[in-house]
């Protein structure tokens, strides 16, 4: 796992980040996308620590800010804390998308968690409205781009999105939208659950951060 050469907003994230322990490698992660990979980013870490959060969003407020939003949405969990600090810093409306667990998504790799959808009446909130979507890590993008549709089904204009870090395997043209931004990029290696070398190796799965627990349990009970 690699970073390329980082600018302004790059260097100072990557400082953040290093300071909360945030950055994982060398391990056996099951991502939101059911692919495998050897790192992760522990958002969760910087959470417990609202200056390093405020921090942040504030420079991803700054990376955002000529898109001119009325209002800032993210996915739930992670994405919607982003969302609330990057819209305090800009002084503008804040809203999520949550799960529909109502709802079976069939996945490359197995079963994932249903869509992210509008509930709470915030669908009433983005309509009409200029919207960014934001996040705080964007491994495949898949929860970015669920938000969107969500954003647009309701009636919202959605002019970009904006994520503190990528892990570089998603674009713009990716998620639908003409405006990516994001603070750093971080390159971490992933492969589809059937291919993971780390299985092959017989690498545990961390079962602390990203799905692994979930993984684990799918495959207990098809057994």
């Amino acid at each position: 796992m690699s970073s390329p050469p980082v600018g302004h907003f790059a260097q100072e994230t990557l400082q953040i980040l290093i300071a909360s322990g945030a950055i994982i490698e060398n391990d056996h992660f099951v991502y939101d996308s059911g692919q495998h990979g050897s790192g992760w980013i522990a958002k969760d870490v910087v959470d417990e620590h609202t200056d390093r959060e405020d921090g942040l969003c504030r420079l991803l407020g700054e990376a955002i800010r000529d898109l001119a939003p009325d209002v800032i949405c993210g996915p739930a969990t992670g994405g919607l804390i982003v969302s609330q600090w990057t819209a305090h810093a800009l002084g503008v409306l804040s809203v999520f998308t949550e799960h529909d667990d109502t709802q079976a998504v069939a996945g490359a790799d197995g079963p994932v968690r249903g869509p992210f959808v509008l509930r709470r009446g915030y669908d009433r909130v983005v309509a009409g409205k200029r919207v960014v979507v934001v996040d705080d890590v964007a491994n495949t993008g898949l929860s970015i781009r669920q938000t969107i549709q969500a954003v647009r089904a309701a009636g919202g204009q959605v002019v970009g999105a904006g994520v503190l870090v990528s892990r570089g395997n998603c674009a713009a043209a990716d998620l639908g939208v003409d405006q990516w931004r994001y603070l750093l990029e971080y390159r971490i290696p992933s492969w589809p659950a059937a291919d993971c070398q780390l299985c092959q190796q017989g690498v545990p799965i961390n079962t602390d951060y990203a799905h692994g627990k979930e993984y684990l349990a799918r495959l207990k009970d098809s057994r």
